[in-house]
């Protein structure tokens, strides 16, 4: 099968394997008891199930597989230090949904997981022999994780966040060149959309700390790739651009916790998705939020083809103060102040 845009046919594969295995997945959870259950700081009434990382990271295996199988689609195998991560993000998350882990074990988890990207992810090992970038990488790919996780706090966010963001690395190297997976891209894309049908709210599934690691995972390969043929101030500000709303929230919120003297690592409702689901709701926050994500990423595509240095840093710092004046914004909606203890 050809299609004008290469292994385009990954994307509806894997949104209809996503289609079959969210639901499926959702039984597999209430039997094997992977819910969440509801508390002070979490909306939904009833417990849900959590398994829905692990229908995500399938489909977009599958999705892949599927299109090598029946249409002859040329399939690269990811290098050891993607796959290895990916398996070690999903772990990570599922060991935390069915057990949460301290702070401090999550975080070495998550440093685990960015070695093996960093170390044995990258093309042309670039990061290995610069010790300095790839220390930047390591805590760029903790960043990120925790970025997805953070921001997995409301009803069909994640789920449309992360294929719009994905679709902007497949617009990097179909428009730019960029040396990116389109088959992971693809993937993405189908199986996020897949699931965002399960998730969108009132969600029906969630996915977990298990899915939001294995999709901030794929995003910061994502980005290793494209940056792993030319690290230029165009490319390093066209990627920020993209995942500019997770790190975001990130910023956002660890500000937030530290100018009001509260604990860093103690969940609460304060992201930038409860904020603003008090002032818009939860389909008037995943439309702004997903507005937000579509804009960056335009913006990061825009960005990374320039080679006016000037102007990339004016873009970029339009961006930047738009945020920080979005975030003084928020912060005027107190948080509930409720903690998950």
């Amino acid at each position: 099968m050809s299609s004008t845009l290469p292994l385009l046919e990954v994307a509806p594969l894997a949104f209809g394997v996503s289609l079959v295995l969210t639901p499926l997945m959702g039984r597999l959870a209430v039997a094997t008891g992977y819910l969440d259950h509801p508390d002070p700081r979490k909306t939904h009434p009833t417990p849900t199930a959590l398994l829905g990382g692990a229908a995500v990271g399938l489909s977009i295996a599958l999705g892949a597989g599927l299109a090598a199988l029946f249409f002859g689609t040329p399939i690269e195998i990811p290098r050891a230090g993607v796959l290895v991560g990916a398996a070690l993000s999903l772990a990570l998350g599922l060991v935390d949904d069915r057990h949460p882990m301290r702070p401090a074990g999550k975080l070495l988890g998550q440093v685990a997981v960015g070695f093996c990207l960093v170390l044995w992810g990258a093309r042309d090992g670039f990061l290995v022999e610069n010790p300095l970038l790839g220390a930047v990488a390591m805590l760029g790919v903790v960043a990120l994780l925790n970025g997805i996780n953070f921001l997995d706090a409301m009803d069909g966010i994640v789920g449309a966040v992360v294929p719009i963001a994905a679709s902007g690395f497949v617009a990097l190297a179909l428009l730019h060149g960029a040396d990116v997976d389109l088959a992971l891209a693809w993937g993405v894309i189908g199986a996020g959309a897949g699931f965002l049908v399960y998730n969108a709210p009132p969600a029906r599934i969630f996915l977990g700390d298990a899915g939001s690691h294995l999709l901030g995972f794929a995003l910061a390969a994502l980005t290793l790739q494209a940056l792993d043929d030319a690290l230029t101030w165009p490319h390093v500000a066209g990627v920020a651009c993209i995942l500019s709303y997770p790190l975001f929230d990130v910023v956002f919120v660890i500000c937030d916790r530290l100018l009001s003297r509260r604990p860093i690592t103690v969940g609460s409702t304060d992201h930038t998705t409860h904020r603003l689901g008090r002032i818009c709701g939860r389909w008037g926050t995943l439309a702004m939020i997903s507005g937000l994500v579509a804009l960056g990423t335009c913006l990061g595509v825009i960005v990374w083809g320039r080679q006016n240095d000037l102007m990339v840093t004016a873009i970029v710092s339009c961006l930047g103060l738009g945020y920080a004046i979005f975030g003084v914004m928020l912060r005027r909606a107190s948080p509930t102040p409720s903690f998950d203890t």
